[in-house]
């Protein structure tokens, strides 16, 4: 049955992001033809314009994901929807679950569809040999595992950054919609409160660590390895703390009961 409402939710939440992926797309394969001509003026207009509709849409898909993640939520444990949803023969811990998994893979279905067409748009010799440049130059610095390791380890802080504010948000639903009245003011404001608050202690924790560390930059600009390893390591494990006990916390309330409008 957990399967079954991961499906429904996820193609409740992209039901509109389908829309966002084909004119991102096409706008990719716009700017891609644009920029294959000799830039003369007019085309050179043209290119920003075209290049400000790609940053814009690509924005305004992973905006749009995160706000029909909460509006799923919303609609489907709170709302009129909510009257079917808990006389399914399901328990709480099972549609909570389904919601975040839905909104994880959601969320990288449209990194995905974000990545492929940047590859398409701005994947060419020039960028290719910027990129080895600067792997070279990490390698240099590191050495090639430690360099693999700095790419792995800024790669999954970005992803567990993107589950941390979307979890914010839930859990702000999640303790507003247990009042009986300003439900969503009280749950945007638990949502951002709560979100600053631990990205205040995520700072200080990952900077009083990397000061203890002794910060000293070396070469090209970059930290000691050392230095390194602390800020990603502490970054790592704190922002999956804040995940573990945002999920946690939101699936207890929800168990606790739901005040349903």
């Amino acid at each position: 049955m957990l399967g079954k409402l991961i499906k429904y939710d996820f193609n409740w939440i992209n039901k509109i992001l389908y829309v966002y992926y084909i004119i991102l797309f096409i706008i990719a394969i716009v700017l891609k033809i644009v920029e294959s001509f000799d830039q003369t003026l007019f085309l050179l207009i043209v290119d920003k314009i075209v290049s400000g509709m790609y940053i814009a849409c690509a924005i305004s898909i992973i905006i749009t994901n995160v706000m029909r993640v909460w509006s799923r939520f919303i609609s489907n444990v709170y709302k009129d929807e909510s009257y079917l949803t808990h006389t399914l023969p399901v328990t709480k811990n099972q549609i909570f679950n389904s919601k975040i998994i839905s909104s994880i893979l959601s969320l990288g279905l449209s990194s995905l569809v974000i990545i492929v067409c940047s590859l398409i748009v701005y994947l060419n010799s020039t960028t290719i040999d910027m990129i080895k440049m600067m792997y070279q130059s990490l390698m240099d610095v590191y050495g090639s595992l430690n360099a693999l390791l700095f790419i792995t380890g800024f790669v999954l802080i970005v992803i567990l950054e993107v589950i941390y504010f979307m979890l914010a948000g839930v859990f702000g639903i999640v303790v507003g919609y247990r009042s009986n009245n300003n439900k969503l003011l009280k749950s945007i404001i638990v949502g951002i409160a709560s979100y600053m608050f631990f990205s205040t202690i995520t700072l200080v924790v990952v900077g009083s660590l990397s000061k203890f560390a002794k910060f000293d930059i070396v070469a090209e600009g970059f930290p000691t390895l050392s230095t390194l390893r602390v800020m990603m390591i502490s970054s790592v494990v704190v922002y999956i703390f804040w995940d573990l006990l945002y999920y946690f916390v939101s699936k207890y309330l929800l168990n606790k009961g739901v005040n349903v409008e």
